[in-house]
């Protein structure tokens, strides 16, 4: 694409991030908990005898996020989301879909931080989140990564 079409596409308004975030925010842990429950991850309490098996549920909570958005992800840089409300995260300043690395290991480790809000830390979103309030609406995640979210509708 030509430098002239990249600059085109303008940055995704903060509501449409906002909604796209809320429709994976709900879809997600829906899949992820039928993944839990085919694995048998909440099935026993006997797996909560020795505490909480975190790691196991942060996994499986993974793969119910790759299940949902995994492909759209890695072919057109979208989340359910993301594209039902026209917006694509591309790497900085280009078109280009972002490797699924890039989308998956950094973008991603900021994600726990919106879960952080429902067990009383409703400040650590705040943290990825307020640089997004100004131009160019790119969140910490976004900086980390070198990517944007633009608008494609």
């Amino acid at each position: 694409m030509s430098p002239a079409a990249v600059a085109a596409m303008p940055p995704a308004s903060t509501w449409r991030r906002g909604i796209a975030t809320l429709i994976d925010f709900v879809l997600v842990p829906v899949v992820a908990l039928g993944v839990m429950l085919v694995t048998g991850a909440l099935e026993h309490a006997e797996a909560y005898s020795n505490g909480v098996p975190y790691l196991r549920i942060f996994l499986l909570g993974v793969a119910g996020y790759l299940l949902v958005n995994g492909w759209l992800l890695f072919r057109q840089g979208q989340t359910l989301g993301k594209r039902m409300l026209g917006i694509k995260i591309v790497i900085l300043g280009t078109d280009e879909v972002p490797a699924i690395w890039r989308l998956v290991m950094l973008r991603a480790l900021f994600f726990p931080l919106m879960h952080a809000a429902f067990i009383g830390y409703w400040f650590l979103p705040l943290i990825d989140l307020v640089p997004a309030l100004r131009r160019p609406r790119r969140c910490l995640h976004d900086l980390v990564a070198g990517t944007e979210v633009v608008a494609v509708a």
